[in-house]
């Protein structure tokens, strides 16, 4: 077994990039978790849904992936027409990269002070979605790659001070070292403390606020708002290109929703000791109250104002988060 290991280890990490947690197993995930939210979305509208392609609509995502996958990959005048495909393919490359320093790989990276990296990895989706914008000759895209800069600079202040309380609490008490994946193993005894756990409730709050923003869902659809701008920074994009600019919104969506998972609500826990699939029905349960969160949110707000956006983030979620995160360093 030992001689066979070895044969197969250079192939575990484009196991992990490919298959498992990477690219094929993330899509079946935004797959499923679409057609969850556009049910719930749904049903909090008095609507029925996705209800005719596959169980109970299951595969209309899927459906209408391939559907934009065979349609024309349309092309403005004085657009550019590789950048975005390559711009595309390193924000998969950097998510996926994220769910490697996460407990769901089996194999995962792991080090000191590498919540630095899982940060600037995730940032680089944002990016990406407002650069689209700015590639097309379009008035539109211009002016949602703009709004959605402008809340980039508010929204992930909050993000990022949210995510290091929990890194913070467990560096200092449970010596997880800054590490995205030892704080994700180690966050559920922060729970346990009833300071430490106020201090938890604060941050998960900006967090999911803050990521509601960075998804660009209501109230914060600002950057592709429908009635004033079209599609914002997408709208001159068709075909395999908006299949791809989908896919990326919606595992940000996944990834950053696991991330809350394991840093927050503490992954499988109370049940680490359970077999493995308990565990993952544990992790998948969570995942999906974060979810139904997210979507509840979406359906009972209405869109808010740039000014009132950044308002909102700058004299309330950055002092609240960061009090939160200056607590967590000296308590």
């Amino acid at each position: 077994m030992l001689e066979v290991y070895e044969v197969l280890k250079p192939l575990i990490p484009i196991f992990e990039v490919l298959i498992y947690p990477g690219i094929v197993f993330s899509f079946i995930v935004v797959i499923f978790t679409q057609w969850y939210r556009r049910k719930l979305y749904a049903r909090m509208q008095n609507r029925v849904g996705p209800w005719i392609t596959g169980p109970k609509g299951l595969l209309q995502p899927l459906a209408d992936y391939i559907k934009l996958f065979f349609k024309e990959d349309i092309v403005v005048i004085r657009g550019h027409l590789k950048l975005p495909a390559f711009l595309l393919a390193l924000s998969i490359g950097a998510l996926v990269a994220v769910l490697l320093m996460l407990p769901i790989s089996p194999f995962p990276v792991y080090a000191g002070f590498d919540i630095i990296v899982a940060i600037y990895l995730l940032v680089w989706p944002t990016l990406t979605l407002a650069a689209l914008g700015f590639l097309t000759p379009s008035p539109y895209g211009a002016t949602g790659s703009s709004r959605l800069l402008s809340l980039t600079l508010a929204y992930e202040v909050v993000y990022l001070l949210s995510v290091l309380v929990p890194v913070v609490l467990a560096s200092r008490y449970l010596g997880a070292a800054y590490s995205l994946y030892l704080t994700s193993v180690t966050s559920w005894k922060l729970w346990t403390h009833p300071a430490l756990a106020v201090l938890m409730i604060i941050a998960l709050f900006t967090a999911i606020i803050s990521l509601q923003c960075k998804l660009m869902d209501k109230p914060f659809d600002i950057p592709d708002a429908e009635q004033e701008i079209v599609a914002g920074p997408f709208t001159e994009y068709s075909g395999p290109k908006l299949a791809f600019i989908i896919f990326i919104h919606d595992m940000e969506q996944y990834v950053n929703a696991l991330i809350i998972t394991y840093l927050f609500l503490g992954g499988p826990a109370p049940l680490i000791n359970a077999p493995i699939w308990v565990q993952a029905i544990v992790v998948a349960v969570k995942y999906l109250v974060v979810v139904l969160v997210l979507t509840w949110i979406k359906a009972m707000v209405a869109r808010f104002r740039v000014d009132q956006a950044i308002k909102l983030f700058w004299k309330y979620m950055v002092p609240l988060s960061l009090f939160a995160l200056i607590f967590s360093s000296l308590i």
